[in-house]
């Protein structure tokens, strides 16, 4: 979508459609989006993604991350908080990883950082400031023109997006390979941290768990929602709240 609209300051910003489901229907594009950050988007392209149907952003990201790094939006656009990490915890703190040496090293392996990783995902299952913010973005994407967001798109966003691909009824490998591209929307912007964790005499495999998605993050979540809830069906109505009225909102909007 970036490259469609010219826009090259939100990373990782695309489409959340165009995907088959299980009975043979398509996910529609052009409804709803997804994209790290959106501090520097210039004038033009706030003006781009107006024109390209953005109507309401909600923003998934803590209060510090907001504060440090404002989301630059149009009037036009509604502004929602879904913050899925408001009490803080796993997952809230990773930007402090790579203030110093010291406390990358904490991690102290490659499997310790990727374990850290893991527990992010089951806390977007099982913390209630999540089971909040992704009733509240699961709500606000039956709005057309809905865009979703985190700092790099690719954890809290990535969630989200799985989630509702996967309520539209996409089967499991296909919203893998979704969350899995954002590996490659991401490759520049991390290798520019590795290069910085080189400079530091930190080594890449260190901090690689952290910049990437993997396969087994989201099987953490899924697995949290199985172990807790008996699949994404009773997560979503005993653990969000959401109604059937809620869902076939989203299906009637998404699917063609």
């Amino acid at each position: 979508m970036g490259d469609v609209l010219g826009i090259t300051s939100a990373p990782n910003l695309r489409d959340l459609g165009g995907q088959h489901t299980g009975d043979g229907r398509k996910v529609r594009t052009g409804i709803g989006f997804r994209a790290g950050a959106l501090d520097r988007l210039s004038d033009s392209e706030q003006s781009a993604l107006v024109a390209g149907g953005l109507r309401l952003v909600c923003d998934l990201r803590t209060a510090t991350e907001r504060g440090d790094q404002p989301d630059r939006l149009p009037d036009s656009v509604t502004y929602l908080v879904c913050d899925v990490q408001r009490g803080g915890g796993h997952g809230a703190d990773i930007a402090a990883l790579f203030t110093s040496r010291e406390a990358v090293e904490a991690l102290r392996s490659p499997e310790v950082a990727q374990g850290f990783l893991v527990e992010v995902y089951r806390a977007f299952v099982t913390t209630t400031d999540a089971h909040d913010a992704y009733r509240d973005m699961l709500r606000a994407l039956a709005t057309p023109g809905t865009l979703i967001h985190c700092t790099a798109g690719k954890d809290r966003t990535g969630w989200g997006a799985a989630l509702l691909l996967t309520l539209l009824g996409v089967d499991r490998a296909t919203v893998t390979a979704d969350y899995l591209a954002s590996n490659e929307h991401l490759a520049a912007a991390a290798e520019t941290i590795y290069v910085m964790a080189d400079q530091h005499g930190i080594e890449r495999e260190l901090v690689r768990p952290l910049l990437e998605v993997r396969e087994v993050y989201l099987d953490a979540a899924f697995a949290a929602a199985e172990e807790l809830y008996g699949g994404i069906p009773g997560y979503v109505r005993q653990a969000l709240g959401l109604t059937d009225t809620d869902l076939d909102a989203l299906r009637t909007l998404y699917l063609t």
